[in-house]
């Protein structure tokens, strides 16, 4: 099992509570997917550095999590039909 981190970013409009809950679907799909997480930081609402789809805010969380590699590509097309998610970075680490 390979190691990653990724980062969310949710919609601002989801408001906190509803970005928990979005979280907690990123969770239960990396669960699902036979991932493991090892590492939660939720980070809240905090301002961009520049327009993101015409949206100056949204609510981070960054998860570190253990999962095959070969999951990685399946993982990422559920997460792109993901309404509410505005934006999302996967990085493995070392």
């Amino acid at each position: 099992m390979k190691q990653y981190e990724i980062m969310t970013i949710y919609k601002i409009g989801l408001g906190d509570q509803g970005a928990k809950n979005l979280s907690a679907k990123v969770k239960e799909l990396i669960d699902s997917m036979g991932g493991k997480i090892t590492k939660d930081q939720y980070w809240g609402k905090r301002k961009f550095a520049y327009m993101i789809k015409n949206t100056q805010e949204g609510y981070y969380d960054v998860l570190e999590f253990g999962m095959d590699s070969n999951s990685i590509s399946k993982f990422k097309d559920k997460l792109n039909i993901l309404n509410g998610l505005l934006r999302y970075l996967i990085t493995a680490k070392s």
